[in-house]
């Protein structure tokens, strides 16, 4: 109502405006007279100035009035869109509300059931508060597309039978599952606390329902009363159409009448002026008189007229049988409305088509199904080729792992002998400095060198053990990894292979005690015999890729070598390229180690230095270390008293935790009592909310319905109004129809008398009337034509 009353606000205010404006300036149009030429130019162009000053104002007025029909248009469109922005938080917040009110009540219904289950003594996992199926929930046909259609229904007043009666539809199994969850339930809610709730609930769940009910008989009295007002007003309209139709029809009537008086009147004055005229009649001319008698009778327009009013008359008959006929289909059809047969509903083409989209849905699932069925067996195939697949990369991985182990061993050798010659080198060269007697002074200094060197050495090896360590991670083999990390950087592969020695020796030691002698070296050589030719299968079999015991032909034979010989080739090119890694790394160390023999004598002054000040710092360390002594003495003192005061502190932090770990069950006691009473709040709220929501619809629909009621008397009243007048208007018809029949009957008595006149005329007279008679009916026949 708002909105249209804006609406008039502003079409009143544009035509005020409108108003208010300019009229558009008239044409002028310039008389020219009897002048001279000059004298027409000038007051030509005179003319020409006054007619351009009113169009240039009309056209400002024009431009004016433009843009502010744009500046009216704009602002109404910013008011629609924040009217839409409203409308659109405002349903974002309620579907807010709504899910907020179906998260509390699952969760309310998810502890009444687990407090239910625990006082019976039984346990349920499948009771867990699931966002996802809240989200499907919402993500349904009932929350999606019905509620939009009927949010956008009630906003435009256009109400769908469909979309009403899938909503009676869910409303109804609503009403039912709440009402098993509560019949389920009943056990739970026997508890004293527990009562109210479900008294309230019942209470409000039964004014719900009643609500919705009568909001549907509502609903389905308004259909009835619409659906008839709506045969009324057509029955109304159809009589208006006839009424209209047969007023025409007695305005031709009553004009034709007309015409018919005036004939009679002229052939009364006729008939007066033939008086005048003496009155002499022979035999001879009856008989034409006689014979001429029937064409006026044919021609008469007296009986056409008649003839018409009669047949008006059964065509009135004719239109009060079909209105009875279509007030009896009417109540067949609303009898049918009201009750329709089942067999009518199976053969509708509504039905047909469902039942036809059902069989073709019905077939596409079962064709999915089978395409799903075909989908799994190849997946399981899939996963089966994968196993094996998995297996072979292990088998590769692991013959990979045992040929990087067999290099790492390699470059284990090789770093070994590089150290030794590094540190003979370095032996070297200190006998070489330690021969020439150049910047030795002490023995101190030879201690500060040897230090560093030994500090080089152990960053260096250090570094070796790292990259070693980054190596075996890299090759992922966690026992390898955990030897060099046991190993503290000194030959990690023979500290193992030393302690099985020693085991595998001691085992031998045990067992030659227990052996016989005379039978032991027999045994020893068929046992050494035994391993040297295992190891020699194990070699042929590394070696050649195959053991030598298995049956082959050549040319499987030839394959697998060629395949060792590839693979061979591919290791010997990956071992070059790493041996030229680890040569350039060694020469990178020789470089390192020749940059460090450069940097030798820099650092010789520098430890020279650092000698004199080393020996202040050691009278300033035995200084400290006095101070030390008598720290520690008082340290240790402390440390007893601390060790007291923390016994003290241990026993009061378990009291502290005790009674923390109570003051924490007492919170979260607490805490589930409030979150409860919220929840119960917040229910309760929300189902107010809802209630005072239906009971302002309720309002509403009884407004509407009052509303209704009075526009249904209205129409009573003006059906029985429009009933009297068309009733009169009938009366009026039969009168007038009543009247034309009295002029008939004068009419024709009128004839009588003329024809008995005229039996008593003289011939002249005769034949003058005769005459004027053909000339009147040719003047009709003529008009009639016409």
């Amino acid at each position: 109502m708002a909105k249209i009353e804006d609406s008039t606000k502003r079409r009143s205010n544009e035509m005020d405006e409108q108003s208010v404006t300019s009229i558009p300036p008239k044409k002028r149009f310039l008389s020219r007279a009897s002048s001279p030429n000059e004298e027409d130019q000038e007051e030509g162009e005179d003319a020409s100035d006054s007619f351009k000053e009113p169009l240039e104002a009309f056209r400002k007025d024009a431009i004016m009035r433009q843009w502010k029909e744009y500046m009216r248009s704009v602002k109404r469109w910013k008011k629609y869109i924040e009217q839409a922005e409203e409308n659109k938080s405002e349903s974002e917040q309620h579907l807010k509300l709504w899910e907020d009110s179906f998260k509390q009540l699952q969760t309310f219904l998810s502890n009444i059931i687990q407090e239910g289950l625990s006082s019976l003594g039984q346990t349920s996992h499948s009771l867990d508060v699931n966002d996802d199926e809240f989200k499907r929930l919402l993500q349904e046909d009932w929350a999606t597309e019905l509620a939009s259609n009927m949010s956008n229904a009630y906003k435009n007043k256009d109400y769908n039978d469909l979309t009403i009666s899938k909503l009676n539809q869910l409303i109804e199994s609503w009403v039912t599952k709440r009402e098993n969850i509560t019949t389920g339930f009943e056990s739970v809610f026997e508890d004293g606390s527990l009562q109210d709730i479900q008294r309230a609930h019942s209470r409000i769940l039964s004014s719900w329902v009643s609500s919705q009910r009568s909001l549907g008989e509502l609903r389905h009295r308004y259909k009835l009363s619409n659906f008839k007002y709506l045969l009324l007003s057509e029955e109304l309209r159809i009589l208006n159409d006839r009424l209209s139709s047969t007023e025409d029809s007695l305005r031709q009537a009553q004009a034709e009448l007309e015409k018919v008086e005036n004939k009679n009147s002229v052939k009364n004055e006729d008939t007066k002026m033939t008086d005048v005229v003496p009155s002499t009649v022979t035999t001879d001319t009856v008989p034409p008189a006689t014979f001429n008698t029937p064409d006026t009778s044919s021609h008469d327009p007296l009986i056409r007229a008649q003839q018409t009013l009669e047949q008006k008359l059964h065509d009135i008959e004719l239109i009060k049988e079909d209105r009875i006929a279509l007030k009896q289909q009417i109540a067949r059809l609303e009898m049918d409305l009201i009750c329709v047969p089942e067999s009518r509903i199976y053969k509708s083409a509504i039905c047909r088509n469902l039942s036809q989209s059902r069989a073709y849905h019905k077939d596409k699932c079962n064709h999915l199904s089978n395409i799903c069925h075909d989908l799994q067996s190849s997946l399981d195939e899939l996963n089966c080729n994968r196993r094996k697949l998995i297996k072979e990369l292990d088998s590769e991985q692991v013959s990979y792992f045992q040929e990087l182990r067999e290099q790492l061993c390699k470059l284990d050798g090789d770093l070994t002998r590089i150290r030794g010659e590094r540190d003979k080198l370095q032996m070297n060269l200190e006998e070489r400095k330690a021969s020439t007697e150049i910047g030795r002074c002490s023995i101190a200094e030879l201690k500060i060198i040897a230090d560093t060197r030994k500090e080089r050495v152990n960053y260096l090896e250090t570094e070796v053990l790292r990259l070693q360590k980054k190596m075996a991670a890299r090759t992922g083999v966690k026992e390898y990894y955990e030897l060099l990390l046991n190993s503290d950087g000194r030959e990690p592969l023979l500290l193992p292979l030393q302690n099985e020695l020693k085991a595998l020796e001691e085992q031998m030691e045990e067992k030659k005690s227990l052996i016989h002698h005379e039978n032991l070296e027999q045994e020893l050589s068929q046992i050494s015999q035994m391993k040297q030719l295992e190891l020699e299968a194990n070699a042929f079999q590394t070696k050649y890729g195959f053991h030598p015991s298995t049956i082959m032909s050549d040319a499987q034979v030839e394959m697998v070598l060629q395949d060792r010989i590839e693979k061979e080739k591919l290791i010997i090119s990956e071992s070059k390229e790493k041996i030229l890694g680890l040569e350039a790394t060694e020469k990178q160390l020789l470089s390192e180690i020749e940059s460090v023999s450069n940097a030798y004598a820099e650092l010789e002054e520098g430890n020279m230095a650092k000698v004199k000040e080393l020996f202040a710092l050691e009278d300033e360390v035995l200084k400290l270390q006095s101070e030390r002594v008598k720290y520690n003495q008082t340290f240790t003192s402390l440390n007893k008293s601390k060790d007291a005061l923390s016994m003290v502190a241990n026993s009061l932090a378990k009291q502290g935790d005790k009674q923390l770990a109570h003051i924490k069950q007492m919170n979260e006691r607490e805490k589930n009592l409030i979150s409860q009473a919220t929840c119960l709040k917040r229910e309760h709220d929300t189902s107010k909310a809802v209630y005072d929501i239906y009971k302002q619809k309720s309002e509403e629909t009884k407004l509407t319905l009052d509303d209704l009621k009075e526009k249904t008397l209205f129409a009573k009243d003006r059906i029985l109004e429009l009933q009297t007048s068309i009733l009169d208007k009938i009366r009026l018809i039969e009168e007038g129809a009543h009247t034309r029949l009295r002029l008939e009957e004068s009419s024709e008595l009128l004839k009588r008398k003329v024809d008995s006149t005229n039996k008593v005329e003289r011939p002249a007279g005769m034949k003058l009337r005769k005459e004027r008679e053909e000339y009147r009916v040719s003047e009709y026949e003529k008009e009639i034509f016409e």
